[in-house]
């Protein structure tokens, strides 16, 4: 009987070591994305179209934004050439794999130059990962950046009880399993 009480104990030990080293999995995954070196916050490529150049910058605040919230970059335009006032349409894609995940137009007026911070909305929708901003001018020259986009709080939660209900099914199912090899045995 002691024989079966330890190895019942046995298996109870073995479930709680697999259920934490399935939460520590789960909530190392959920928070520990780290980037550090991917996302620069600098402009990644700069563009020059009738003497404009341009140049797009993410601040550090907003290089990690979760699903839902707004993206704030920073858009610099400087006209090399001088001559005078430039009306410019400005679109702004949101963008993985050269597949756009949002985009906005807006437009501009620059004479020397225009330093401006501008916003467009991360959908709702957006898996965590790394995502470029790009910001075109006049549907020609473009500058890129890049942030990261985080999982939203509710869809750490939500990983996280499934890890763990599956966890506490697998370890109830080993040890229903070995009381009934027990009560079997008598």
């Amino acid at each position: 009987m002691i024989k079966k009480m330890a190895k019942a104990i046995n298996i109870l030990v073995v479930g709680i070591v697999v259920i934490s080293l399935l939460s520590f999995t789960a909530i190392w995954k959920i928070t520990g994305k780290s980037i550090s070196g991917t996302v620069t916050g600098n402009a990644i490529e700069s563009g020059d179209l009738q003497g404009l150049e341009l140049s797009v910058f993410v601040p550090e605040k907003y290089q990690n934004v979760q699903a839902g919230e707004m993206l704030q970059f920073q858009i610099s335009l400087k006209n090399i050439q001088k001559l005078g006032r430039h009306d410019i349409q400005l679109d702004y894609y949101i963008k993985k794999n050269e597949i756009t995940i949002s985009n906005r137009r807006e437009l501009k007026a620059v004479e020397t130059q225009a330093s401006f911070l501008a916003s467009i909305k991360v959908p709702e929708e957006t898996l965590p990962g790394i995502y470029n901003i790009e910001v075109q001018i006049n549907e020609e020259e473009s500058a890129i950046a890049t942030f990261y986009v985080k999982s939203s709080d509710i869809g750490q939660i939500r990983t996280y009880l499934i890890v763990l209900i599956i966890a506490i099914l697998v370890v109830g199912g080993l040890i229903s399993w070995q009381l009934n090899k027990l009560t079997k045995k008598r």
